[in-house]
């Protein structure tokens, strides 16, 4: 076999094997990331979060404050990019009282709750 070859083989063979990576060794802690997994097996797409925040006591508008981008990946469920955001207001907000819930409906219905409004976020942040 040519080296060419070879590489072809070990490409394809990385290719298959790099997602199993995300069904087999997943953050539980991040159930809905699925930024190495085979999308179209995947439920995860199909999840639907919800977030409200509120600082300081009054509603705080996530739109204004945060690219659409970012509050998509809010809306899928992606709990690196929620506490990015936690960190962000925390830190433009110092002594800020910042409570968010977070509700995401799965495809079977089921609705998890991955952030409860019972704390003051930014006394936990960094």
């Amino acid at each position: 076999m040519r080296a060419r070859d070879l590489f072809i083989a070990a490409f394809l063979v990385s290719q298959l094997l790099l997602p199993l990576r995300w069904y087999l060794l997943r953050d539980p802690g991040d159930p809905f990331d699925e930024r190495f997994a085979w999308r179209m097996f995947s439920p995860e797409r199909m999840v639907r979060c919800s977030a409200q925040a509120q600082l300081n006591g009054a509603p705080l508008d996530l739109g204004r404050k945060f690219h659409s981008a970012w509050l998509t990946l809010v809306e899928r469920g992606r709990m690196d990019v929620v506490h990015a955001v936690i960190d962000r207001v925390c830190l433009t907000e110092p002594g800020g009282d910042l409570r968010m819930s977070l509700s995401c409906r799965e495809i079977d219905g089921a609705v998890s709750t991955m952030i409860t409004p019972t704390a003051n976020l930014c006394a936990e942040a960094p």
